[in-house]
């Protein structure tokens, strides 16, 4: 996927994910919550959700049993059109909780949007390449670790 637009956007959308992932690193709700639209979509393969506080309380479910985390992003692709942009990025994390660590490699599918001069995340879908629950080991898009939900297949 190609990166293509304004060279000044494609780097205010870069910051926008390393602020994103220094939240997620730092477990800063308030950073992790900032670059997301108030009518936002965050679907994966365990939940949907829509709006600000909605994508809010998933994050304080998720990270309710979480002693630290370590985040990363890869960029893929950026191609942006006027205010709106799509991007991909590859993610890995690592959750420590009670009982073991859960890792996860996945895939962010992102539609964006300039709202007031910032680039914020519109349409988040995620996508399961590896996960590791604690005590279970790694699983190719299989199992859900207790922190996140029910076994899904």
């Amino acid at each position: 996927m190609p990166f293509t637009g304004p060279i000044e956007d494609r780097l205010a959308i870069r910051e926008m994910y390393d602020t994103y992932g220094d939240g997620a690193n730092r477990m800063d709700r308030a950073i992790w919550l900032s670059v997301w639209a108030e009518d936002a979509v965050w679907k994966t393969h365990y939940f949907e959700q829509s709006g600000i506080a909605a994508i809010g309380a998933q994050y304080d479910a998720l990270m309710a049993p979480v002693t630290a985390t370590t985040f990363f992003t890869q960029l893929g692709s950026i191609e942006v059109s006027g205010d709106t942009a799509r991007a991909s990025a590859t993610c890995q994390e690592r959750l420590m909780m009670p009982g073991g660590s859960f890792r996860l490699t996945g895939r962010n599918d992102d539609d964006l949007v300039k709202r007031g001069g910032r680039w914020l995340i519109l349409r988040r879908t995620y996508h399961v390449m590896i996960e590791e629950a604690p005590g279970v080991g790694e699983v190719v898009g299989e199992v859900v670790g207790e922190a996140v939900g029910e076994v899904v297949s």
